[in-house]
């Protein structure tokens, strides 16, 4: 039996001026420091360096003109980051076009799992 099982996927992005702000790796980055609320600890969770996730950041905090992450030192164990506004209203912008970005895949998915399905039973 052939497996019918229809998937539509994609994957977003956010340009400013044609350039590259904001994708799947960057919304990871933040979430990871929304989460963990260091800049460190995310590093550590998704596996990449401190240096890369803070260059990272400051490339978007450039190309966007806002801060979008705080980060404090404070000595070991004392320091740390949070979003700020900004960085969290650019996360939870990034998260409603992932959602509806997701509804519309899975609509097109059903859409063409029925096309496919009135296809085979019209070659019966």
């Amino acid at each position: 039996m052939i497996d019918m099982s229809v998937s539509v996927r994609f994957r977003v992005w956010v340009e400013v001026g044609g350039r590259h702000v904001i994708g799947p790796g960057g919304y990871e980055i933040l979430k990871a420091i929304d989460e963990v609320g260091s800049i460190s600890g995310a590093a550590r969770k998704l596996g990449m360096s401190y240096r890369f996730i803070w260059n990272y950041i400051d490339r978007m905090e450039k190309m966007l003109g806002v801060k979008l992450v705080d980060a404090w030192k404070g000595g070991r164990g004392r320091g740390g980051a949070k979003l700020t506004p900004e960085g969290q209203a650019l996360l939870q912008y990034y998260e409603e076009i992932l959602k509806e970005m997701n509804e519309i895949a899975n609509k097109w998915a059903q859409q063409l799992m029925e096309r496919l399905k009135n296809m085979s039973e019209e070659d019966q």
